[in-house]
């Protein structure tokens, strides 16, 4: 009983040069016949085997002329081959499939190395694009941040009514009046708005809307105070924190824009962006960045830059770990920790006179106390 495989053969006496077989082992030699009958015989002792093709699993047994070889691809014509021939082509196909092995390994590792560079690749492109589109972002006219801000607050929720009190109103306007020349950047025309709400929050949209909630104003022992607050929110305008954080919140395809030079895509989305408090959610690296720029401006503005501090500890004091309601407390860094941090950039400043600015607080505090009144009696 001689083993039969399925296979082919390779021989200038066919038409093409090749042709589909009945394969058989015999006990003298492989033989073939192909369907319009030619017959191939290859002795046991004249053949030559390779193991190698597509899947690694190809036997091309050729005789000594190399004019026929017949291949077989079936899993167990190996293993068939060697109990057939009586062990004779045994060494060969031990050889054979040495190197298949070797050569599945070598393709394995360069496999692998080749993933990985790729994967090297795409990262690097990744992070690449992402710095020089951070780049990019401080390289944008300042009309962009003036236009994304304005595209933003003219759809957020505030959470109350703009109050219009001229002394809550004038007040807020000096501070940023005594900061503004000391600004990090040209051309940003703050504008104020004042919220009337609980809520102790505080904050500018790119471009210099700036946004002051009423209960900043309630808690703060003095102007000074909420002067400090201000100057760290200006600083996230000045810095282009906004920008940075809407590119990097839209993903590699507003990167790639920056890149390019289009900014449309980084005002449409950055708007919708606003809406979901992306001025709450800057790095830790960026609101220490604005802490110590707010202490910078606050020198320069001739206020003292320990408010900043002075004003974290009330709090701390008074509120512990900060109810929600403290807002800008709460989205912001641990109390400790930037106490810490503002109170060695002040102490590394040169020194200096400051003047507390000339604002009269009761009456603005209570005037922020009417309007709560009447606020609440109009509900």
């Amino acid at each position: 009983m001689y083993e039969h495989f399925s296979g082919g053969v390779f021989s200038d006496q066919l038409d093409g040069g090749r042709a589909g077989a009945e394969i058989v082992l015999t006990a003298s030699g492989v033989s073939a016949r192909v369907p319009d009958g030619q017959s191939f015989a290859i002795p046991y002792r004249e053949c030559n085997v390779e193991i190698c093709g597509y899947n690694g699993r190809m036997v091309f047994c050729r005789d000594s002329t190399r004019t026929v070889t017949i291949f077989c691809d079936d899993r167990k014509f190996a293993r068939e081959l060697s109990t057939a021939s009586s062990g004779t082509l045994d060494a060969q196909l031990g050889d054979a499939l040495q190197r298949v092995r070797s050569q599945s390994r070598r393709g394995t590792l360069v496999g692998v190395v080749s993933l990985a560079a790729i994967l090297l690749f795409i990262v690097g492109c990744y992070f690449g694009v992402r710095y020089g589109a951070k780049g990019a972002v401080h390289s944008l006219p300042i009309s962009v941040d003036r236009q994304l801000g304005k595209t933003a607050f003219s759809s957020m929720d505030l959470g109350g009514p703009e109050v219009k009190d001229p002394a809550v109103v004038a007040a807020i306007q000096k501070m940023v009046d005594q900061l503004k020349p000391h600004a990090a950047i040209d051309g940003l025309d703050f504008e104020i708005h004042v919220v009337d709400s609980e809520e102790l929050n505080a904050f500018c949209l790119p471009g210099g809307v700036i946004v002051v909630y009423t209960g900043l104003i309630a808690n703060a022992e003095n102007p000074d105070q909420v002067a400090a607050v201000i100057g760290h929110e200006m600083s996230h305008a000045t810095l282009r924190h906004g920008l940075e954080r809407t590119s990097q919140s839209l993903g590699i395809w507003a990167a790639v824009s920056l890149l390019i030079g289009d900014a449309t895509g980084l005002i449409a989305g950055g708007a919708d962006l606003f809406q979901v408090a992306v001025v709450n959610s800057y790095s830790r690296d960026q609101e220490d960045a604005a802490d110590k720029e707010g202490v910078r401006m606050l020198h320069e503005a001739g206020i003292d830059p320990a408010s900043m501090a002075q004003f974290f500890k009330i709090m701390e004091a008074e509120h512990g770990d900060m109810p929600e309601l403290f807002a800008w407390i709460s989205t912001h860094p641990q109390h400790a920790d930037r106490i810490a941090s503002v109170t060695a950039t002040v102490d590394a400043l040169p020194e200096r006179q400051y003047t507390p600015l000339d604002i009269d607080w009761q009456e603005v505090q209570s005037k922020v106390k009417d309007v709560a009144k009447t606020t609440k009696g109009d509900r």
